[in-house]
């Protein structure tokens, strides 16, 4: 029988997952780069044994390939991939919104056009930060509106795949953001189901989009293995 994990090497373990993740799909990290774990560690300030759990980790997400004799090198991230991890997320993330129409209340309206409200003078500040925390919580809000805890687990999976703070980053994302969700909270407020279904798909494609514009945009990296 195998050990269990300590929690605190668990812990450990997700955040370097989620550190190395930003690091690929800001390009600071790019494919044929070489991870080694005591890089990692020394840069968290962690073991090797967490980070190296890490590594392993995102090579079974396939962020990451493990070549015997070279170590942990980074895979290419293209747009395409962009396009298809975010083409699952938007259907998983319609039917939770087309569910959650069928569940909201006056009080969760309420609720959701206040997040919204802030979101919105967040970004009207350009608080990169404020938008992307005000945009999870409205979104984890509808999620748990949706009632379906395992779609909620399919969605987190697929949503490894662009951390939440990343969202900040991606170059007229706060401004979609905003007025994408008005077009989700009518049709909620509503209670139609088939708009809330097709908004939120083409909220998340949106966001994919622009995401996968600035893999374009971007010079493709070398193809060789290079030691970090």
């Amino acid at each position: 029988m195998s050990e269990a994990v300590p929690p605190q090497r668990r812990l450990m373990s997700r955040e370097a997952m989620a550190f190395i993740r930003e690091k690929i799909l800001a390009r600071e990290f790019v494919a044929g780069d070489v991870l080694r774990p005591e890089d990692i560690g020394k840069e968290l300030g962690i073991s090797q044994t967490p980070a190296r759990e890490a590594l392993q980790a995102l090579r079974t997400e396939g962020f990451l390939d493990n070549r015997q004799g070279v170590g942990f090198v980074v895979n290419p991230l293209t747009a395409e991939d962009i396009h298809d991890i975010f083409t699952a997320h938007a259907l998983i993330a319609g039917e939770i919104a087309a569910r959650a129409a069928q569940r909201v209340t006056d009080d969760d309206i309420n609720e959701l056009d206040a997040i919204q409200f802030e979101l919105l003078a967040a970004a009207k500040r350009r608080n990169s930060d404020g938008v992307e925390l005000h945009n999870h919580e409205l979104h984890s809000y509808i999620s748990r509106l949706g009632g379906s805890p395992k779609l909620n687990r399919i969605l987190s999976i697929v949503s490894h795949y662009v951390p939440r703070s990343f969202y900040g980053q991606i170059e007229g994302w706060p401004a979609a953001s905003a007025g994408d969700h008005d077009r989700i909270l009518s049709a909620l407020r509503n209670r139609d189901v088939d708009e809330a279904r097709a908004a939120m798909h083409e909220h998340i494609v949106h966001a994919g989009d622009l995401l996968a514009s600035r893999l374009d945009d971007e010079r493709e990296p070398d193809s060789e293995p290079q030691s970090q």
